[in-house]
């Protein structure tokens, strides 16, 4: 396992810059004219304008001087390209996100780490410094910024820092940890049991033998609310069938696949109308409380936040309600082809979260309570942002009760498929009521849904016999992220090929994945087992987006992570 050292010798010098590496990601409108650091008793000051100076001449003040003799040359490029790197940002946006729930719950971790003047909570300071600061230019510096705080003194609490620091990097040690668990697990495994000869199988990969045909659906649900519009809840659906459904002998299997938070039913399109050319039903709903539309409402000031708390209840029973009515039109519209007693629910991000609970899976409300607690994890990734907004339910019992106690599950879901979920508000009480076959699959690189509490926990909480763990080396939340950390990180070194193509061969292998899941567990071809051995994902996945497949985590390995 890799270790960590602060690069810098100097403790102040360390802290300082390491304040200027954080506050970019959210940084803190009259212009500051000192960063003061606050270690308990201790402080020490910083003028603004040795900032400034600096990054625009050069010019080394005595105030810097102090802390730019501790760096190497490197490391002072490295603070000039912090301090000075923008990010574009549109300002209605950008208010109306830090106006939101999320928006405050992140700026409420914010104003902790960058207290007022008086030591009080700088919530709303950064918030007007980064609206300001957007308004002028619409770049959000640290330097601009900085310009536009709205005292004098900016503090920083460098004890808050250093333990958040500490957090981080204790939670990258635990995903290095796993990932090197899960490579070694999946490497024996590969070589104890090599792939049989598989040229009698399709190739899971490529197209099925059916051509495909594509229906569109709009829903509508009397009992529930449009989280918009009021009145009744309407909300499309997208069904992927085989285009001449008297070509098949027998019945399809459905899958519903679920959306990530912000997303579209449109992102799965084309894993959707693969897995159906072997012979399923694939059927995608669109989730209006949390789509990319209600997003796009936020932006377009039609909404308050960036998604309807309400959705941890509607999003499961949208896929419900989708199957309810693919039921009643089984007969009129689709022969009486789908079979409902093979049906798998498939998901990605805060889809992954609706696929769990439609599998059975019960919120863990009291557990949350005291994991959204600020003083128990300092450092907030986006998962646990979003998962905290299901405490907003609290004041509505029967909400709670429905999805804290009695759950939401469908019993005719057969399987279920979670692709890098939202899942560690469900704890272990939660998740182990799934009783079916459970695959999750999880990405090293993943900063918004942290591949250690939000997918290696989950999976060893699982009390299925039938489970599988596929971890993906150097990936990140989404095709986009895991592009995006790529070139941040220089992965393209590692390629024969581009960026773009290692990421299509994983998309191919998770096509795959879909297809050899729902061929061995809904309609019951063993010969497609070997494809979910470890050998496959072994020998499929091309560097550096290496799959790794554990069926079970060592319990030394879960103490560790705890």
């Amino acid at each position: 396992m890799a270790t960590y050292s602060f690069p810098f010798s100097g403790f102040w010098s360390a802290a300082s810059f390491a304040v200027a590496a954080i506050a970019l990601t959210a940084p803190p409108g009259r212009t500051a004219e000192e960063v003061v650091l606050d270690l308990g008793p201790f402080s020490r000051s910083l003028a603004v304008d040795s900032i400034e100076a600096y990054v625009q001449d050069g010019t080394v003040d005595d105030d810097l001087a102090y802390y730019l003799g501790r760096l190497r040359p490197e490391q002072q490029d490295a603070v000039t390209t912090v301090l000075t790197t923008g990010r574009e940002t549109d300002v209605f946006n950008l208010s109306q996100w830090y106006y939101a729930p999320m928006g405050e719950r992140t700026l409420l971790f914010l104003g902790d780490l960058f207290p007022t003047a008086a030591r009080l909570n700088g919530q709303k300071a950064i918030r007007a410094a980064l609206i300001e600061a957007a308004a002028e230019d619409g770049q959000t510096s640290l330097l601009g910024i900085l310009r536009h705080y709205p005292t004098e003194i900016m503090r920083v609490d460098m004890g808050l820092m250093l333990r958040s620091a500490r957090q981080v990097i204790d939670e990258a040690d635990r995903t290095l940890a796993t990932v090197e668990v899960a490579k070694q697990i999946s490497e024996a495994a590969a070589a104890q049991n090599p792939l049989p000869d598989l040229s009698a199988l399709p190739d899971p990969t490529q197209l099925g033998p059916y051509p495909v045909r594509q229906i569109e659906l709009v829903l509508q649900d009397d009992t529930r609310e449009d989280p918009i519009l009021g009145g009744p809840r309407h909300y499309p659906a997208t069904v992927f069938v085989p285009a001449d459904l008297t070509a098949i002998a027998g019945t399809l299997p459905v899958i519903v696949m679920s959306h990530g938070l912000g997303d579209s039913r449109s992102s799965f399109f084309d894993m959707a109308s693969h897995v159906a050319s072997y012979g399923f039903a694939v059927a995608l709903p669109d989730h209006i409380g949390s789509n990319r539309d209600y997003r796009e409402a936020l932006f377009a000031g039609l909404t308050s936040d960036y998604f309807a708390a309400a959705d941890f209840l509607d999003r499961p029973l949208d896929v419900s309600f989708l199957l309810d009515e693919l039921e009643r039109a089984n007969l009129t519209q689709y022969q009486g082809k789908l079979n409902f007693d093979q049906v798998a629910i498939a998901g990605h991000s805060f889809g992954g979260y609706t696929a769990l609970a439609v599998g059975g899976a019960t919120i863990d409300f009291a557990r949350l309570v005291e994991r959204c607690d600020p003083n128990a994890n300092i450092v907030l990734d986006g998962a646990m942002v979003l998962e905290c907004r299901a405490l907003e339910l609290l004041n509505q019992p029967e909400v709670v009760q429905q999805i804290g106690e009695a759950g939401v599950g469908d019993e005719r879901v057969q399987l279920v498929m979670a692709f890098s979920p939202v899942s560690n508000l469900f704890g272990e009480r939660g998740i182990s009521q799934i009783q079916q076959p459970v695959m999750i699959e999880g990405g090293a690189f993943d900063i918004l849904a942290p591949v250690v509490p939000q997918q290696t926990l989950a999976f060893s909480w699982l009390q299925s016999p039938e489970k599988y763990f596929y971890l993906a080396e150097n990936t990140s939340h989404s095709p986009g992220f895991t592009g995006l950390t790529s070139r941040l990180f220089n992965l393209e070194q590692q390629f024969e090929q581009g960026i773009e193509e290692g990421l299509g061969v994983s998309r191919d292998l998770n096509k795959a994945l879909l297809v050899a899941f729902g061929n061995v567990y809904l309609k019951g071809m063993s010969e497609f087992e070997p494809f979910l051995s470890a050998a496959y994902v072994e020998t499929t996945s091309e560097e550096p987006f290496n799959f790794h497949l554990v069926r079970d985590v060592p319990a030394t390995l879960i103490e560790s992570l705890k």
